[in-house]
């Protein structure tokens, strides 16, 4: 029996995810129809609510706190949402997570719909070995899906520019404001196809170690399939992709090795 929240508190009965954790998950899914409409608000500027004072931040950046590529606007956090809801519907669906709902069978595919389902499943989520991890993604990404309403939308890096003068590569940093259209160098005025550099950037991540987490975010948010930790784990458990290192007790995967399984399991 666990005793522990990942977060630290302890828990109750067989539970593997503590009262408190449990009630953020329960309140991330609560706040989704809302969501939902505002973030369809913010993309057709009919009207807006002003998150200015939360989070942000201006000025120039070290290499090491470069923006990720998932920061994108609210229809990309909208979409990011949906593909995870519906990875942990199925997640949920597959493996029987007990619960309570009237209703059978899995839920329509739109934000509403998903987050009342997965509503019911809640408690029996807590008593999941892996519930811990549905209560950090789920959180997070309804916690930026706020930070992205009618805040203008956020610049992610998109790597740096590879254009040569007289034999010497430029360097800058190149930063995206969308997931389509192109990006401009701001020093030499070269010009990118911004898909064409998240598959440079998804390219050139296959050979980094992250933990099933951030590998998931990481190809979910790059243009991969939706994934989510849970599959990556599952993966694990059938010897199916193995740890390639640790960061303390978390094993890191290669993110190539996830890309290929991905691929495969949709060929």
């Amino acid at each position: 029996m666990n005793s522990e929240c990942k977060c630290g508190r302890p828990t109750r009965d067989a539970a593997y995810v503590c009262d408190t954790c449990g009630d953020e998950l329960a309140r991330a899914l609560g706040d989704v129809t809302w969501l939902a409409e505002e973030l369809e608000t913010t993309i057709t500027r009919q009207r807006g609510v002003d998150y200015r004072g939360v989070g942000g931040s201006s000025g120039g950046k070290k290499p090491s706190e470069r923006p990720s590529p998932v920061q994108w606007g609210a229809s990309e956090a909208r979409g990011d949402l949906r593909a995870l809801l519906v990875s942990w519907a199925l997640f949920c669906e597959a493996e029987g997570v007990r619960n309570s709902s009237p209703y059978p069978g899995l839920p329509d595919d739109d934000l509403p719909a998903l987050s009342g389902w997965l509503l019911w499943r809640v408690d029996g989520l807590t008593l999941n070995e892996i519930g811990s991890d549905a209560v950090e993604e789920i959180t997070s990404a309804v916690a930026h899906c706020r930070r992205v309403i009618d805040v203008a939308p956020d610049k992610w890096y998109a790597g740096p520019c590879n254009q040569e003068t007289e034999g010497v590569e430029c360097g800058a940093d190149l930063y995206a404001l969308s997931a389509k259209g192109n990006v401009s160098c701001g020093v030499c005025s070269a010009s990118y196809d911004v898909a064409e550099r998240r598959k440079w950037l998804l390219e050139a991540a296959e050979d980094r170690l992250a933990d099933a987490a951030t590998l998931a975010r990481s190809v979910s948010w790059l243009g991969a399939l939706p994934l989510n930790a849970a599959r990556i784990r599952k993966w694990a458990e059938r010897g199916r992709i193995v740890a390639k290192g640790h960061h303390g007790q978390k094993p890191l995967y290669r993110i190539g090795d996830a890309i290929d399984l991905l691929a495969k399991e949709a060929s």
